[in-house]
């Protein structure tokens, strides 16, 4: 009889352990599922969070572009005298530029340049014989990169040879 109730108290306790091993695997792969999701989460927020102030980045730098504009249309018809106030705009120019190739944002050159229009935005065509076709003759607004990135294209004049 002894051995009889050693047989079921064995029963009894492997029984109990399987039951322990399998509610064991079942909240490990629970808690395996849950930190993957959260690594999953996290990865998900880092890359928005990114996102999101590369896009302020832009905009907050397209914002003093306009700023800047204003400042080449100004010396551009000031006179070149030498005047401090003259002096004085130019020093507020450079360091605008200067924050602004901080910001891995730089101009890019346009004249007599073949037109591209990834580059470009053609606002007007002339018809020069002397010079080449497609080619910038002027630019009305310069054009700018962000990080290697067409930021805004330059506004350009191109020649636009016209066959008779």
């Amino acid at each position: 009889m002894d051995e009889n109730k050693e047989v079921v108290e064995q029963n009894e306790d492997s029984s109990i352990v399987e039951t322990l091993k399998k509610q064991s695997d079942e909240y490990l792969k629970g808690w395996q599922t849950e930190r993957a999701n959260l690594l999953n989460y996290q990865r998900d927020e880092s890359e928005r969070i990114s996102k999101m102030l590369t896009l302020n980045e832009r905009n907050i730098i397209l914002e003093i572009l306009s700023i800047v504009d204003n400042f080449d249309l100004t010396i551009k018809n000031l006179p070149n005298d030498d005047n401090e106030y003259l002096k004085g705009i130019n020093i507020i120019y450079d360091q605008l530029n200067s924050f602004l190739n901080k910001h891995n944002c730089i101009s890019f050159n346009s004249l007599n340049q073949e037109f591209d229009p990834n580059l470009h935005d053609a606002v007007e065509t002339i018809n020069d014989e002397e010079k080449e076709n497609n080619i910038v003759v002027e630019e009305m607004q310069k054009g700018y990169k962000l990080n290697d990135i067409v930021l805004r294209p330059a506004k350009v004049i191109i020649n636009q040879k016209i066959n008779k």
